[in-house]
């Protein structure tokens, strides 16, 4: 089963400015409460770790290295078309 994570990096710069990014999750199963609290919880375990010195990507990657232990395949992925207005 495929199914799509949003990140939000919210306020970034102290300004307002949230980054936005998506992967895309590939397991056996659907993603439960359990899971994505246990991912939140892996998270915040390494913005403590690394005493708030991090940026998105690396965010994601910690994500991805957790889903991949709860048995998912993680691939980075990002809209085909943007429409501001």
């Amino acid at each position: 089963m495929k199914q799509i994570i949003k990140f939000i990096d919210a306020d970034v710069d102290g300004c307002g400015t949230n980054v936005e990014s998506m992967i895309e999750v590939e397991g056996n199963q659907e993603l439960t409460n359990g899971i994505v609290q246990r991912t939140k919880d892996a998270i915040e375990k390494y913005k403590k770790e690394n005493d708030g010195e991090y940026d998105t990507d690396s965010i994601i990657d910690v994500a991805c290295k957790h889903l991949e232990s709860e048995g998912y395949m993680c691939d980075y992925i990002s809209e085909d078309a943007t429409i501001e207005f």
